[in-house]
């Protein structure tokens, strides 16, 4: 396996699980579990943030002019990080509504 392929896997890897970690922390914050859904949100984000590291770097060596071939299989880790990065602030917000909830502050 190439080393732009390891690359792709570890996207897919890396964002897939933090997009597991939102879904877990969503599910805490509907059972009023708070700090459980922080803690996994704070995983995420740290996934993510590798992700993006790793999704960097192939990006640096395309501009350095590094052949990079584009194929199927990185087409979908781009998409997978993608949607994770876009998860994650609907989840905060989903995470903000329980608490919101939770502490009694919606009407009827």
């Amino acid at each position: 396996m190439g080393e732009d392929e390891k690359a792709v896997f570890k996207i897919i890897s890396m964002a897939g699980d933090a997009f597991s970690r939102m879904m877990e922390a969503a599910a805490c914050a509907r059972g009023g579990d708070f700090s459980g859904a922080l803690e996994r949100m704070e995983q995420a984000e740290a996934l993510i943030v590798e992700a993006h590291k790793v999704q960097t770097s192939l990006l640096v060596g395309e501009a350095r002019g590094d052949q990079v071939n584009v194929t199927m299989l990185m087409v979908h880790a781009q998409d997978h990080l993608m949607n994770a990065m876009l998860a994650k602030p609907l989840v905060g917000e989903i995470i903000n509504l329980y608490q919101v909830i939770h502490d009694g502050r919606v009407s009827g």
